[in-house]
């Protein structure tokens, strides 16, 4: 933990309180060398106090420790090691295998754990996933390297086990954990996010097709944007539908009257009979309410005012609305109301598959980041790990 800012500073604490000042200065010292652009500053200071040799030793600590953060990326860190092995490095191969295959059962860990439980899931499973690792490794250290010292946090284990009076271990442990379960979060809000994607999408696409599916979730972002800007949060429900002429390829949407009015968008559904009450003019309605107000009523006058002559054959509409229950989308069933006008509406795909959840995109830079974010966090214990070992 002596790399990372926070951690290292509530080691020094614990250690000073637990009466290990010397090592609490160790910890301070190393956070100096090793922490990313603090190290960088040391070393300015040591230069211009005239300590060049200092101010080498410090970035060389720090290059060390870079190359400890490198072992810890899945692929880099496997072929970096058998690099090592090549070159007859059998330490530095064994390391950097070890740390490689730790971070990729973590975040293996953090994607399985947020497919059963979400996020929380998620930070779980890379704990539990941290240790099941590190015992794994451990193992096969004693009895086939012979090695006495267990990896990771069972190591820590050792030394609390050895030393209990120091403070510092206990923070190492915790820290650790803690640390694990963040790659695990950040593992599942990325990867795990677009598995999730992937598997609800296939569901729904069994039953009613690769295009419709598409309309769901293009329906789905679009009522997510629109209640996370505006005022919408509090208001009754809000249901969207999206109309799309499969001749020309253009879809046209519409909202439910409460909706429209926040979004000032009800000019074109203004006054007299509706494009689908033109259509169906002796349609009855079972429900005492006008059916101006639904968001089908919308989507469908946009499209025939746009193409008079387009035939309920050629047109797919699904609706969705926000679910109280889920909090998000879900997909919804026309009304009664609605039901009255299918001679005119065509396709209507989300009327067979009642309130399913409306799987959320996970863009390429999502996924990137959020696995960007793991894999930092991981490097950055790995380099404290790597480096607290051989510096003071």
């Amino acid at each position: 933990m002596d790399a990372i800012p926070i951690f290292s500073q509530v080691k020094s604490l614990v250690q000073v309180i637990s009466g290990d000042h010397k090592g609490a200065k160790a910890t301070q010292k190393n956070f100096l060398k090793l922490c990313p652009g603090v190290s960088q500053g040391t070393s300015v200071v040591q230069a211009l106090s005239g300590d060049k040799e200092g101010a080498k030793e410090t970035q060389k600590q720090f290059l060390k420790g870079m190359n400890g953060a490198l072992d810890s990326l899945p692929v880099v860190g496997h072929v970096k090691g058998t690099v090592h092995y090549i070159c007859g490095d059998k330490e530095g191969g064994h390391n950097a295998m070890k740390a490689a295959t730790r971070t990729t059962g973590v975040m293996a860990g953090g994607v399985g754990g947020f497919l059963v439980g979400g996020p929380v899931g998620a930070t779980v499973g890379g704990m539990m996933a941290g240790v099941a690792m590190d015992e794994a490794i451990s193992i096969t250290d004693v009895l086939v390297c012979k090695e006495k010292q267990l990896y990771g946090t069972l190591g820590i284990i050792q030394h609390i086990v050895e030393d209990p009076k120091n403070g510092g271990n206990y923070v190492d442990l915790i820290g650790s954990i803690a640390l694990d379960g963040a790659t695990g979060y950040a593992g599942g809000k990325g990867l795990g996010r677009k598995i999730e994607y992937k598997v609800q999408k296939g569901k729904l696409q069994n039953v009613v097709g690769k295009g419709a599916v598409k309309q769901i979730v293009d329906a789905g972002e679009s009522i997510r944007e629109i209640r996370s800007t505006t005022t919408i949060k509090g208001n009754k429900p809000h249901v969207l539908t999206i109309a799309e002429d499969l001749q020309t390829g253009k879809k046209y949407k519409g909202q439910n009257l409460q909706i429209r009015k926040i979004l000032k968008d009800n000019n074109d559904m203004a006054g007299g009979p509706t494009e689908l009450q033109k259509r169906v003019p002796d349609a009855r309605l079972p429900l005492k309410r006008n059916p101006a107000t639904c968001a089908e009523q919308q989507a469908y006058s946009r499209l025939y005012k746009d193409r008079v002559n387009a035939e309920p054959g050629q047109i797919r509409s699904v609706s969705v609305k926000m679910s109280k229950n889920h909090r998000r989308p879900v997909t919804v069933e026309r009304c009664e109301n609605c039901k009255q006008f299918s001679p005119a509406m065509g396709s209507v795909p989300t009327d067979i598959i009642g309130e399913k959840i409306v799987p959320k995109r996970v863009g390429l830079k999502t996924l990137s980041a959020y696995s960007a974010l793991g894999l930092g966090i991981c490097a950055l214990d790995e380099e404290s790990k790597h480096l607290s070992k051989n510096t003071v």
